[in-house]
């Protein structure tokens, strides 16, 4: 019966470490997924902003060789 309860006990540990581990996995893959969205919206912006200042430029440069 001590051998029963031994193995019961050694099953429930092992299965609440890899229900744990699992959990942490799940959470790490979760923010790194945020993370990435994150960055990936960071780069939207600095390219709307590139293609800001490259409308600009043009408008100057047109507006220059109209002077010219």
């Amino acid at each position: 019966m001590d051998v029963l309860l031994a193995a019961l006990g050694s099953f429930a540990a092992l299965a609440s470490f890899l229900l744990t581990f699992a959990i942490r996995l799940w959470q790490l893959r979760r923010n790194e997924i945020a993370h990435l969205y994150r960055r990936m919206e960071q780069i939207e912006k600095r390219i709307e902003n590139i293609e800001k200042d490259l409308t600009e430029l043009r408008e100057r440069v047109a507006r220059l060789e109209e002077r010219v």
